[in-house]
């Protein structure tokens, strides 16, 4: 299967100590910001098959985590990659997970990095654990490292299948065919709504470009994946069927209701046919979208300082209204003393939160017996700067 990102391979001059001959050493690519690591510099150059592959990264020794935020029945989960679990240490996350965030280093290492550890943390180190069974999936870390599979986690293992993949860049994108529609997205808890106009390619035009017949039986749907290891899934019925025509209300904004009151942001210019109170012209799909308002998206980002993540781009999934006409005023804006009847309402349809940001990957559901899954919570970011877009699973042909 064809790896869909082209990666640097550098290598470096080092003088071997004592002896005057210079030795060839392979630097390590791990996500930006750690290119010089000295772990993964061990690493590369005591298994130099792995440099500029998926081993080469931190997630080798690092783990990812699942945390939960609000309690009852508005309880949700949230994926940290091994990068953004890392950050926690020093950039906890606020107001904070039910479970707690972690403080040392030694506190994000999956079984393989702690053996390092404990071992010395030297390219000795990596050699006297390459016969130990780390994760204890039943094969040595020497076998699953030549394979290239993770020797830290027991849901990779040699011999393995991938499951099939497809890559598209920005290019094979535009290439499909396109679909743009002018929409409303309903924050839940922001200050402003937005009404946008949205331009890409409808999720069942790409899955039917990477093989996918989305009518087949034993199809169930999709998983939208964000690098920062968000998921999101979305059923089969949704992909297959428009959404409710969309209603356009005007006169919500600060220049009109004032700064205490406004509470929707409009484009420069309207749509042809768009007017207050009325149907929105065109059909309204489950769109993969690549341009915002006749421009390009944003390339998302993640400030580690904050936890926030900025940008929407290059790829967002656009989800419209199930609820037409469902606008209101976030839920930390409510209850105002406008007096217009515009406050929040939890069950107004609140499609912002359902749109997912720089997506990279969508995994078509259910994964075919026995592959393993793409490791999303692994190196995502880079995908980001690359703009490309991975599909797999049920029904892709393979690049």
């Amino acid at each position: 299967m064809r790896r869909p990102l082209v990666l640097c391979l550098c290598v470096l001059p080092l003088v071997a100590a004592c002896s005057g001959v210079e030795e060839a050493v392979i630097s390590s690519r791990a996500y930006k910001g750690h290119e010089s690591d000295l772990d993964m510099s061990h690493f590369v150059n005591a298994h130099r098959h792995t440099a500029g592959t998926r081993l080469d990264d931190c997630q080798t020794c690092h783990a990812s985590a699942t945390f939960t935020y609000g309690s009852g029945p508005d309880v949700r989960t949230v994926t940290k990659n091994a990068c953004d679990h890392c950050h926690l240490i020093r950039w906890p996350a606020e107001p904070g997970f039910n479970e707690p965030q972690p403080t040392a280093f030694s506190q994000v290492l999956n079984p393989y990095g702690a053996a390092y550890l404990v071992a010395g943390r030297t390219q000795a180190a990596l050699a006297s654990i390459l016969d130990a069974d780390s994760d204890g999936d039943g094969a040595s870390n020497g076998g699953e490292i030549a394979d290239l599979k993770y020797p830290g986690d027991p849901a990779s293992k040699p011999g393995q299948r991938a499951a099939p993949l497809r890559t598209f860049d920005l290019a094979g994108l535009r290439a499909l065919a396109a679909h743009e529609q002018f929409q409303l997205c309903n924050a839940s808890k922001q200050q402003f709504d937005e009404y946008v106009s949205y331009r890409g390619v409808k999720i069942k035009d790409l899955l039917a470009a990477a093989g996918v017949d989305t009518t087949a039986a034993g199809f169930t749907g999709i998983t939208v994946i964000a690098p920062d290891g968000y998921l999101k899934d979305i059923p089969a019925e949704e992909i297959n069927q428009t959404y409710p025509a969309g209603e356009f209300h005007a006169g919500l904004d600060t220049a009109t209701l004032g700064p205490d009151c406004g509470f929707v942001r409009y484009p420069g210019t309207l749509p042809a046919g768009v007017s207050d109170g009325q149907p929105v012209p065109g059909e309204q799909w489950l769109l993969l979208a690549y341009q915002r308002d006749g421009g390009p998206l944003d390339a998302a980002r993640l400030d580690p300082s904050s936890s926030k993540f900025g940008g929407e781009g290059p790829f967002r999934l656009v989800v419209p209204l199930a609820k037409p006409g469902s606008l209101d005023r976030g839920s930390q804006r409510s209850p105002s003393r406008c007096n217009d009847g515009w406050d929040y309402d939890p069950a107004k349809d609140h499609n912002a939160g359902a749109m997912v940001r720089g997506v990279i990957a969508i995994r078509v559901n259910p994964l075919p017996a026995g592959v393993e899954d793409f490791d999303y919570r692994n190196g995502g970011w880079a995908y980001v700067d690359a703009a490309q877009l991975l599909v797999y699973g049920f029904g892709v042909r393979a690049d």
